[in-house]
């Protein structure tokens, strides 16, 4: 099945507009697609196999064993004896399995597939895997270690460095920063030759899976501070080895056993149920910082009470809340709340003020028809152990996103490619621990896609919908494409679930974001549907974008897979974009862009919703911010305010989260199209509604 985006994108800086056709994943009868949801303002480049399928997903019974001889699949001999050629297989997790055909096969040719595997032993269900359309060019092969293994030479590597420790390197000028030092002494042996230096390796699990960190130390260092990639109150492993030289060749001693500390931070402000109080309500509540936003250590919450002419009432504990007393009858007290532990105090929490220069160009966040999101701020921005999945075209280095993705202790972006290599995918190289994007063919989707979710806010660019949730990058679209198979498995392994042949994953979401869509007729297959049901078993909510064809959205893959939130787009004006998907399968719509009906939208955006991107044409360039326009953007959008509602109440299910949503969009305005539209061709139940949905949830979720 092939994928591409839902996007429709206008370089507004150093690029002229352009025609986007990224991934687009499409389903004819049971072959699944899917693309980029945003919008194409010119033709669909099509590949050579779009449409067509390229295997089986094949899925079976717990307990059976689906691995035959010499790497084979139980039942492949069946298929193949019908004169089908079949390729390589590859369990995606969760019992699924892809069989790939030796080449694309048609329609006919496909469900005869699947109806002789369907009758293999062991086989509980079969669909057809379709290939995915999506970018161009190769990414380079990631020379990332996860074993770390130096190169053979011909003389003896010196025996372990000795006495190495590892403790917390708190620093009050980075508070924020988890920090750790690593020291070491000389090996016992060098066994003759000349010490070059130490290398380290890292790991965050006990050294079951670990890294080599990029720096070499000389031959006289034996300390290091370490930053990249470690999680406040989280254990972090360090073993280092020596280096030595015989005159021609450098040779990896022994490492030495795993040293271990957990570093600590200052705590982050936590999240606030509720502004005001008064000697008749006089509790004020928020919710408990995790271990890692605390700092990693104990903490203690000061509540602060304030109103003009009254002296301020002060309030503390270790709990979720406090009862202030000797409140004033009559007065509403403004409340402020900071988490305090050993290392320092967080800003209190009562609101945000946004400083980022571009912010007044997000329209899509602040305006009459945007979606209420500093209602929202006055609770929580998002918190740091809440991690959205964006599973897309992978992402480019950004500013405004640096900060904001998971990283490897290298401190390269962590997170997985399940690009495959079937059909001939020319980036595709059977699965990689490296999520960036290398395509400019793609439009740069997933930069675009992952900055409405959570650009920071740092005084720079723009800002988030959740700019405290933290990016788990995974990327399941290539330059040409990817498959339904790839996503199943990206879906999987997001969630944290066992997938054969990849790292397990070690910051599981609880939000997906899939901005893909298709624009042919596309069924959910059953693969994609059992991982989405899963995944929602599982408390993880899995948004859609809706699509940009201008017709029902029940067409179009994998937003019609049950259950997720699919997303239409609407305007600057509050009515659905002109390009957005409509009709029952439609569940709530957000704003996604219209530049034919901008309005006095910021002339910058041309009525579309800015973000972060990149200016390269052929390779990746330099960092820039523009606009686009799409399903593919509404779907984030609708993301960020879920990862916020995450944020607030921890453990809200997904019905929950469209419970809230449902009973807090905003109705459509009188005169609108979606006003009177009828339920075929309707835009959803209203407009996401950011600080209605989280005063619901604190109001009426326990």
């Amino acid at each position: 099945m092939i994928f591409s985006f839902n996007l429709r994108l206008v370089m507004l800086q150093k690029r002229s507009i352009r025609a986007l056709a990224l991934a687009v994943v499409s389903v004819l009868g049971a072959f699944s697609f899917a693309v980029p949801a945003r919008a194409a303002q010119g033709s669909y480049k099509s590949t050579p196999a779009d449409g067509a399928a390229v295997g089986l997903l094949v899925h079976f019974q717990h307990g059976f064993e689906a691995n035959g001889w010499f790497g084979t699949l139980r039942g492949q001999d069946a298929v193949a004896a019908t004169g089908i050629s079949l390729g390589t297989q590859r369990a995606l997790g969760a019992g699924w399995h892809v069989l790939n055909f030796a080449g694309p096969v048609d329609s006919v040719t496909a469900e005869k597939a699947v109806r002789v595997m369907a009758k293999q032993p062991g086989v509980t269900s079969v669909a057809v895997n379709q290939f995915i359309a999506a970018a161009a060019s190769a990414p380079a092969a990631s020379n990332r270690s996860v074993t770390g293994s130096p190169a053979a030479v011909t003389f003896h590597g010196a025996t372990a460095a000795q006495s190495v420790s590892l403790k917390d390197a708190f620093n009050s000028k980075t508070p924020a920063t988890p920090q750790v030092q690593v020291s070491w002494k000389a090996p016992k042996n060098l066994f003759g030759f000349k010490l070059t230096g130490y290398k380290l390796q890292a790991s965050l699990d006990a050294g079951v899976t670990y890294q080599d960190l990029p720096t070499t130390y000389g031959p006289k260092v034996n300390t290091a501070i370490l930053s990249s990639g470690l999680v406040a109150g989280n254990h972090v492993y360090i073993r280092v080895a020596a280096t030595t030289s015989n005159g021609k060749t450098t040779k990896t001693g022994a490492y030495s056993a795993w040293a271990s500390a957990v570093p600590t931070t200052v705590p982050l402000p936590p999240n606030f149920n509720g502004p005001a109080i008064t000697s008749e309500a006089p509790v004020a509540t928020w919710e408990l910082l995790s271990v890692a936003d605390s700092g990693g250590l104990p903490v203690t919450y000061v509540a602060t009470a304030t109103a003009a002419g009254q002296a301020d009432v002060i309030c503390s504990t270790s709990g979720a809340s406090c009862t202030f007393k000797n409140l004033v009858p009559g007065v509403t007290y403004a409340v402020k709340v900071r988490a305090e532990n050993k290392r320092g105090a967080s800003a209190s929490v009562s609101g945000f003020a946004v400083a980022d220069p571009m912010y007044k160009l997000q329209w899509h966040l602040n305006s009459k028809n945007g979606i209420n999101v500093e209602a929202a701020w006055q609770h929580t921005r998002g918190a740091s152990n809440i991690t959205v999945a964006v599973v897309d075209s992978g992402i480019t280095p950004h500013p405004d996103l640096d900060g904001q993705v998971w990283k490897n202790l290298d401190g390269s972006t962590y997170g997985y490619d399940f690009v495959s290599n079937a059909n001939g995918s020319a980036d595709g190289d059977g699965w990689d621990p490296n999520p960036t994007d290398p395509n400019a063919d793609n439009e740069w989707h997933g930069t675009h896609v992952s900055g409405i979710i959570a650009a920071a806010a740092n005084n720079i660019g723009v800002v988030g919908v959740a700019p405290g949730v933290k990016l788990l990058e995974v990327r399941a679209l290539g330059s040409r494409g990817g498959t339904a198979a790839d996503l199943m498995a990206a879906l999987n392994w997001a969630a944290g679930k066992d997938v054969p042949g990849a790292p397990k994953n070690l910051h599981p979401a609880q939000v997906v974001n899939l901005s893909l869509g298709n624009r042919s007729y596309a069924q959910c297959d059953t693969g994609t549907a059992s991982v989405m049901q899963a995944l929602h078993d599982a408390n993880i909510m899995v948004i859609t974008a809706a699509g940009n064809d201008n017709t029902q959205a029940f067409y179009s893959y994998p937003g019609n897979c049950y259950p997720t939130i699919n997303v239409g787009a609407t305007g600057f004006d509050g009515d659905r974009a002109y390009y957005s998907n409509f009709g029952q399968g439609v569940d709530i719509s957000a704003p996604g862009g219209d530049e034919q009906n901008r309005g006095d939208s910021p002339p910058e955006t041309q009525g579309q919703i800015w973000s972060t991107l990149n200016d390269g044409t052929t390779s990746i360039g330099e960092p820039i911010y523009e606009g686009a326009e799409g399903t593919s953007m509404a779907a984030p959008v609708v993301t960020g305010i879920a990862a916020l509602l995450y944020s607030v109440k921890p453990n809200i299910t997904p019905d929950q989260i469209w419970l809230t949503l449902k009973s807090t969009a905003r109705p459509w305005a009188t005169g609108t199209f979606c006003s009177t539209a009828s339920k075929d061709l309707g835009c959803g139940i209203g407009i996401v509604d950011a600080g209605a949905a989280i005063e619901y949830a604190l109001k009426n979720l326990n």
